[in-house]
């Protein structure tokens, strides 16, 4: 199969540190690419998900929420659970309330 040459122009420091930890993994940059874009033709995809920013910190926040969810899960099956007042509840979701706007702003 022919080959073909194909001219990126990237950081110099994105190079660099990309040509380390490739070689850390015994790849090169040329095979490192072409990786990449069998994996694309193969999937018919990127291999890896591109999100904005929003979106991205979304998830996060989302991450962060099941594992406080879980969290929160682990203590209630523990014995030496304080179970809260209706009203006791209500005031601990609004103090998160208030802590994931701080977060996301």
């Amino acid at each position: 199969m022919p080959i073909s040459r194909v001219s990126v122009n990237i950081n110099e420091d994105v190079k660099q540190n990309a040509m380390k930890l490739l070689s850390e993994m015994g790849l090169d940059m040329t095979t490192a690419i072409d990786l990449f874009l069998r994996t694309v033709m193969i999937e018919k995809r990127l291999p890896f998900e591109v999100r904005t920013e929003q979106a991205y910190r979304e998830a996060i926040h989302k991450d962060y929420i099941n594992a406080e969810l879980d969290k929160s899960m682990l203590e209630a099956e523990a014995s030496d659970t304080q179970w809260l007042s209706q009203d006791e509840m209500k005031a601990l979701q609004a103090k998160r309330r208030e802590a994931r706007h701080q977060c996301t702003s």
